[in-house]
């Protein structure tokens, strides 16, 4: 015995409709869009190509009946209404989605499911009565499980070789390889270690947290250099990375895997997602923004993330992976800045190793030429401490300020950094920084025009006058 399934995604009044169900050792799809009560009246188009389903996201999750010798003998006939009305019938039952996926992307999940006989598909029988006893069996046109890379072994130095890619083409191979590529040479020789208490660096700690298998947790404030610092890391020990960034709209399969159609056009194949990659053959994997993770990624990571060491893919035949040595997993955080959480226990259990990123006057001294505007930023940074700005004053915006300033002139690079404020605070920000401005141009060695100053009235000019009549001067008024 075997079973159908239902994917229905609504838009508005219409529901896009995939009937996938098996058949002489192929898989069929069945689609329509239904504007009408259950969509009677609308009839099922066999598809030969599911690239053409639409891309908009699920509201609920598929649902399977079991096919009965009669349904065989009708879809023998190329009628699948029967079907399509058990099936409709059984969503009325169907659960909220629980793992956002595209239309797309779950019925391509599933048809190659049922190639593969996977048995975890019985749990989209909406009447429990009818699961107990059912095996899938595997079909005819058993989707490969070849791995979309295969690692030569392994070497040091590199710690890695080149990924080869077989079976696709060289634009995807080349999209593939960018995103879990060991990071340009620059970022390790370009870095400026941390050092934390008992004289430890942060690619020590790295270090000894890969050899533990321990996990690590960074927290820090915007552009203190807490991203930089793993893939930095990766680069000078060369090592994969990737970057889980928390994207409320991202899908698991992303990540994960998922069912994609062969090269040939002969069934399909699973591959990988980037994090599986990492997870089977090493590497680094940075939770960038963990405290704004989405649960639906979070879930599948938890096991991972303790004692365990390894995922499950329920997509693919439940496989369990189990971590290779060679995996690093950090993850970093701003607390208390909007759109964040509270990490719950069990989440921060998992962290063992736990570091503060604060901003660093020792590493801020080594990247900024200008004292001024290192005495700029101080002066901000106790403004953000008391709460009279709500921006923080991060490395990267210093940075960034200073390499504006070189290249495109100071009062360019003036308004791109007052436009990262809160409108209502741009107007303190400006002030403080025209307070700082020709000494700021004299660090950088920079000209900067000052206005003319009457002299006849020069005892009587307050420093506030003074700040007044540069911004009069330089902006055609105060704010």
């Amino acid at each position: 015995m075997t079973l159908a399934l239902l994917v229905e995604t609504q838009v508005g009044e219409l529901s896009q409709q995939t009937l996938i169900l098996p058949h002489k050792g192929e898989v069929l799809t069945y689609h329509r869009d239904s504007t009408g009560q259950a969509g009677r009246g609308q009839t099922w188009a066999r598809l030969e190509d599911t690239s053409t389903l639409p891309d908009t996201l699920l509201t609920l999750n598929p649902v399977a009946v079991l096919l009965t010798e009669r349904d065989t003998a009708l879809v023998e006939s190329g009628l699948v209404t029967n079907i399509g009305a058990k099936a409709l019938y059984a969503l009325e039952s169907a659960e909220p989605i629980t793992a956002p996926s595209t239309h797309r992307e779950a019925v391509e999940n599933l048809v190659g499911s049922l190639y593969a006989g996977d048995n975890t598909l019985t749990a989209y029988i909406t009447d429990k009565r009818r699961v107990n006893g059912i095996t899938l069996e595997p079909l005819g046109v058993k989707p490969d499980r070849a791995d979309i890379v295969e690692f030569i072994k392994e070497q040091t130095p590199p710690k890695y070789e080149r990924v080869e890619v077989p079976q696709m083409d060289s634009a995807s191979a080349l999209a593939y390889e960018n995103m879990i590529s060991i990071p340009d040479p620059k970022w390790s020789k370009e870095y400026i270690n941390r050092y934390f208490n008992d004289g430890k660096s942060d690619f020590e700690i790295y270090d000894y947290a890969l050899e533990n298998d321990i996990n690590v947790l960074i927290e820090g404030g915007a552009g203190s250099g807490k991203t930089m610092s793993v893939i930095a890391y990766a680069s000078a020990r060369n090592y994969r990375y990737f970057n889980v960034s928390s994207n409320a709209g991202i899908d698991p399969s992303q990540l994960f895997g998922r069912w994609i159609p062969r090269e040939d056009g002969h069934g399909y194949r699973w591959q990988d997602g980037a994090v599986t990659l990492l997870v089977r053959y090493g590497g680094v994997l940075l939770l960038n923004e963990v405290n704004f993770m989405p649960e639906r990624i979070m879930t599948v990571l938890y096991s991972l993330l303790d004692d365990r060491r390894e995922i499950q893919l329920l997509d693919n035949g439940g496989e369990v992976i189990k971590a290779h040595p060679d995996l690093l997993i950090v993850a970093d955080m701003n607390a208390g800045y909007r759109g964040t959480h509270e990490l719950s226990q069990a989440n921060n259990d998992r962290w063992k190793i736990k570091l503060e990123f604060p901003y660093d006057k020792r590493i801020e001294g080594k990247l900024i030429k200008s004292k001024s505007l290192l005495e700029l930023a101080g002066k901000l940074r106790d403004q953000y401490d008391r709460e009279e700005i709500s921006t923080p004053i991060s490395t990267r915006g210093l940075v960034a300020f200073q390499k504006n300033a070189v290249g495109l002139g100071l009062n360019l690079a003036i308004d791109s950094y007052v436009n990262g404020f809160d409108k209502d605070e741009r107007g303190a920000v400006r002030m403080s920084i025209e307070t700082m401005k020709v000494n700021i141009a004299r660090d950088l060695g920079l000209a900067v025009d000052v206005p003319d100053v009457d002299t006849s009235t020069v005892e009587e000019m307050t420093p506030e006058k003074l700040v007044q009549d540069i911004m009069q001067s330089s902006f055609g008024g105060s704010n």
